[in-house]
């Protein structure tokens, strides 16, 4: 965020800072991005981590489902993962019945035993391949089951999407999270950094105005300052009934020092 002076000393030596000046259009900054936090599966709220008007950052966990039945597949899961008996077991009938097999046709073909032996061994040689085959497929299995699982339980815990503040909190603990669009949300977040600036022009602006544009934006009182921003999209529909468009701007905010849903004035460089 660039502001031309500090917020103290633009509130003790520029007392008129915040008035509107000739020009000035009237504007309101918003949250870039507003998120409803709800759960992917239904369960029972275990822990909220955070309250309103609390500050979260991308990957915090915000909030935990009751998750016993959960953790206990997980450690199943794991335990079978790591089985390597079976498979060591396999791998050494493989062995033998391939030493085996060495031996009877070494023998068959000095005439010391019959092709009858050595198509047996042959024989036992293919079920132990096969036998290694399953155990370690099985291997794989449960390391997907145990991936499968872990994934699950991860799903009951809720994560932050993005760095902002906590602008509502709708469940608490012991609720019912339900999964749906039309059930309510556990928690809402905002992100106020950067901020959006929203202004509705007069039609005869608009061939004025282009992304990129600079602008100076002034909260309302009794926020302090003045802040440069850039113009990112000028709609390319115009409201016919009011004769008017829209245009935005995105406002760096940096240690969230503005909050979000204030009214304001925006001047821009050029007009």
């Amino acid at each position: 965020m660039k502001t031309t002076c500090g917020l103290i000393a633009c509130a003790v030596s520029m007392p008129l800072a915040a008035q509107a000046a000739p020009g000035d259009y009237d504007c309101l900054i918003e949250p870039s991005q507003v998120i409803d936090i709800r759960s992917p599966v239904s369960g029972l709220i275990d822990k909220v981590y955070v309250e309103r008007g609390g500050a979260v950052k991308r990957g915090m966990v915000l909030v935990s489902l009751e998750s016993s039945v959960e953790k206990a597949a997980v450690d199943l899961a794991r335990f079978k993962s790591g089985m390597d008996g079976p498979l060591k077991s396999s791998e050494t009938r493989l062995a033998h019945a391939v030493k085996k097999l060495g031996r009877k046709t070494e023998l068959a073909d000095k005439n010391y035993t019959s092709a009858q032996d050595r198509d047996d061994a042959d024989a036992e040689r293919r079920i132990a391949e096969s036998e290694a085959l399953t155990a370690r497929e099985n291997k794989q299995y449960a390391q997907l089951e145990y991936n499968y699982t872990a994934s699950q339980l991860a799903q009951r815990q809720l994560r932050s999407p993005i760095d902002g503040v906590v602008v509502d909190q709708s469940m608490h603990p012991g609720e019912l999270a339900e999964v749906g669009e039309n059930k309510p949300s556990i928690l809402k977040i905002a992100r106020i950094n950067p901020l959006r600036v929203k202004a509705i022009l007069p039609m005869a602006l608009y061939t004025r105005m282009k992304p990129g544009q600079g602008a100076e934006v002034v909260p309302e009182k009794p926020l302090p300052g003045r802040y440069a921003t850039t113009v990112t999209i000028v709609d390319k529909v115009v409201d016919a009934a009011s004769g008017t468009f829209q245009v935005r701007m995105e406002l760096p905010n940096p240690n969230n020092a503005l909050p979000g849903g204030v009214k304001c004035k925006v001047a821009f460089k050029g007009l």
